[in-house]
């Protein structure tokens, strides 16, 4: 049988009663875990996995692939409503989403979001049905240099985020970087930058440090200031997103579903890399580019696209060689082992029908999520309404609880609560607080993958530049490097001759 044909019998079976009750309960999980501040949809995927026990193997990876596909958007709602990303992933939309929010075009903003999230999983979900294979062989040429290759080139993205504070924004990278290097040396195994302190020698998790600049930063700002969250109108009517500010932005959103669709494939990238690239790749393609974080579409639609577009180009090393391609996909990956289920090549000649029904299903689960998203957000504009002094409270006990819950270990709330006053602090005097969280996220990946790339290569340093694909993607780091700087060196080239 075809691709097409075997795709058709997929959605044939994701339409029974059963298995689309089963993807939109697990879409509205996600998209409301992924809201929620403090409260990461890995989590919420993590805790329904006993529940997957019950289930037959399909049914299980249909629910674990709703709560995927929904909490990935999920995130931005409250991202772009309230300054506080529900998920690491979500950390773009703060930059372009809330600014638009902040003027009354929050309506706008979340439609814009939800379409290009939808649009983007939509074509990694059709790209996974038909592009599996070729895709998959690509992929195994992938080992641990191309791994960092591709970390160096998610935090050069930081300079895309700069704008006229260069010198303090890599200041701030640089302390993120720091802070994810305390704990344990992922090659030796010696403890470092624990100051004695038992707690930290398992590391300062970058969920906490997030739910602490974010979260409860945004709460003591909101109680400092006395800001009203109420949204606002435009000449009277809340600002809505039409056709015509979809199709202006199509642009960027065809360039974040391409780039989402590259990293998502990689194993090990995720959501966050392909969101960040795709922001900063954007800026620098737009013509608005030096607006970029006062509320300019394309700087919202891009890493919108990018992120979902990740989550079916996550799954194709997934189900075609068993290597999950993010932590959500680890997740599936337990699942489908525990029900005695074995991803790989086998897999699509053993069991074609259940692949190409969780095909149909991401299909499906994206094109729900516009519906599921609009209603989810709605509920949150609704909480905004609430006095700031309730909201706050309910942001703080969210906050405590997500952070709590990474390792259920008190001193975490504390790592927390740290990095909260300290946010309040950088957003005072305007210190730019997303590089330090990119920092802690990409840092100690790119560590890992740069000693075991060395460890492999018995010390030769030159392994990055001798394998090919490694070699592009650091060369594109350096040229994006070159690109992002251009403007400032020309200037300083000008008062020379000046």
């Amino acid at each position: 049988m075809s691709a097409l044909e075997l795709l058709g019998g997929g959605f044939l079976a994701a339409f029974e009663l059963w298995a689309f009750l089963t993807i939109v309960t697990g879409l509205l999980i996600g998209v409301v875990a992924g809201a929620l501040p403090g409260i990461s949809f890995v989590n919420a995927m993590a805790m329904a996995l006993p529940f997957t026990y019950v289930m037959e193997p399909t049914q299980s990876m249909l629910f674990l692939g709703g709560i995927y596909v929904g909490g990935v958007f999920g995130g931005s709602i409250s991202a772009i409503l309230i300054n506080v990303p529900g998920t690491p992933a979500s950390l773009p939309a703060t930059w372009d989403g809330y600014p638009m929010t902040k003027r009354g075009e929050a309506k706008r903003a979340l439609t814009i979001a939800v379409t290009a999230s939808a649009t983007g999983g939509l074509v990694s979900a059709l790209m996974l049905a038909f592009l599996s294979a070729p895709f998959a062989s690509f992929a195994l040429k992938f080992s641990q240099p191309e791994f960092f290759a591709a970390t160096v080139l998610g935090l050069v993205s930081v300079i895309a985020i700069a704008k006229d504070q260069p010198v303090i924004t890599m200041v701030s990278l640089l302390l993120g970087i720091v802070v994810g290097t305390v704990g344990v040396d992922p090659l030796y195994g010696q403890a470092r930058f624990s100051f004695g302190i038992p707690e930290m020698e398992s590391g300062i998790r970058f969920v906490v440090v997030m739910i602490g600049l974010f979260a409860i930063g945004e709460v003591v700002d909101l109680l400092a200031t006395n800001r009203d969250l109420r949204p606002k109108k435009a000449d009277g009517k809340a600002v809505g997103a039409r056709l015509k500010d979809i199709l202006y932005v199509k642009g960027a959103i065809l360039r974040g579903t391409g780039i989402g669709c590259m990293i998502g494939l990689i194993p090990g990238a995720g959501a966050t890399p392909g969101a960040v690239i795709a922001y900063g790749i954007e800026k620098q393609v737009s013509k608005r580019g030096d607006k970029f974080g006062t509320g300019i579409e394309e700087g919202l639609a891009a890493p919108e696209a990018a992120k979902n577009a990740t989550t079916g180009a996550a799954m194709v090393p997934l189900l075609t060689l068993g290597i999950p391609g993010s932590a959500a996909t680890a997740i599936m990956l337990a699942a489908m082992m525990l029900q005695g289920v074995n991803p790989g090549p086998l897999l699509f000649i053993m069991d074609p029908s259940m692949v190409y029904t969780i095909f149909a299903a991401m299909i499906i689960a994206n094109v729900l999520m516009i519906g599921a998203g609009i209603g989810v957000a709605q509920m949150f504009s609704t909480l905004m309404r609430t006095p700031p002094a309730i909201l706050a409270a309910f942001i703080i006990v969210l906050s405590v609880i997500g952070a709590y819950g990474v390792r259920n270990n008190i001193f975490d709330v504390y790592v927390c609560l740290a990095f909260g006053v300290l946010g309040w602090g950088m957003k005072r005097v305007g210190f730019p607080s997303a590089p330090l969280v990119l920092g802690v996220i990409l840092g100690p990946l790119a560590e890992r993958y740069f000693l075991t790339s060395l460890a492999n290569s018995r010390q030769d340093w030159t392994v990055f530049f001798t394998r090919p694909i490694s070699a592009t993607i650091l060369c594109l780091a350096l040229v994006f490097i070159l690109w992002s700087l251009a403007p400032g060196l020309k200037t300083l080239f000008l008062r020379r001759r000046s």
